[in-house]
């Protein structure tokens, strides 16, 4: 008798084709903060500015069966945030603007929550990071002035407090992972967070940064499973507790 076969599972780079489902999934598992709560359209969108950045990272998973062949899970993060953010407002600042005004105006209460909880500091943010994308690239301050907060606060990363250490180097950033509720437990989840840390420690990145919620369903526990470590907890804009975590690659490279 056969035995039955069993499906594989392998990460590869996103494309295009893969965005609509990114979305899906982003909205569906990771709702957290403002960006999910305006719609799947504005996600593409954002999600879209991860695949020309030479420094972001938008990674499937699939699942291999005997016939065919399904995505399961996605990542998104940068191996460079704070060049990261400055690339994307360079590159995709008014339209992700456009988008983004576009989402709110269809969604007002999200629109007053918007200009009340973080109005003035995306302003502020854009404006910076304006400035610093037009700079040389060997200007020294680029990076050292893009950001005040740590990495995992840079940008679109999360929405949360900033955490108490101060970058030295790179820091590679986590922005975003989920799984398909059907392919739980099949490892996918640990395969597209290795790959990423891995392709972070190829690209010279000595630590990684990522922001988990607090409370019923969080992913802080699979993390530490992972050896992430706890560095800070804060409350997010919204009112919930963030925690953040923080993986040595120079050590994990030792």
């Amino acid at each position: 008798m056969l035995s039955p076969v069993v499906p594989s599972i392998q990460v590869r780079p996103a494309t295009p084709a893969d965005l609509a489902a990114m979305a899906a999934w982003q909205c569906r598992y990771v709702p957290d903060g403002l960006f999910p709560n305006m719609g799947e359209r504005f996600v593409r969108r954002w999600h879209s500015s991860f695949l020309d950045s030479p420094f972001g990272m938008a990674l499937v998973a699939e699942r291999i069966g005997e016939d065919n062949t399904e995505r399961i899970g996605f990542l998104v993060g940068s191996t460079d945030q704070v060049r990261h953010v400055e690339e994307v407002v360079r590159r995709h600042r008014a339209g992700l603007a456009s988008a983004g005004l576009l989402a709110l105006a269809r969604r007002p209460r999200l629109g007053a929550h918007f200009v009340r909880t973080r109005g003035r500091a995306y302003l502020n943010r854009i404006l910076r990071n304006a400035s610093a994308a037009d700079q040389e690239p060997g200007d020294a301050k680029t990076a050292a002035t893009a950001s005040d907060k740590s990495p995992a606060e840079t940008g679109t990363a999360a929405e949360t407090a900033e955490t108490t250490t101060t970058a030295a180097g790179p820091v590679a950033v986590i922005t975003a992972v989920a799984v398909d509720a059907t392919a739980r437990g099949t490892g996918a989840g640990q395969l597209l967070v290795q790959r990423f840390l891995e392709q972070s420690r190829s690209a010279g990145a000595p630590r990684a940064e990522l922001i988990a919620m607090l409370g019923e369903g969080s992913a802080a526990p699979f993390y530490e499973r992972l050896g992430w470590t706890a560095v800070a907890e804060r409350p997010s804009r919204d009112g919930r507790l963030a925690r953040t975590y923080r993986y040595d690659l120079a050590a994990a490279d030792s």
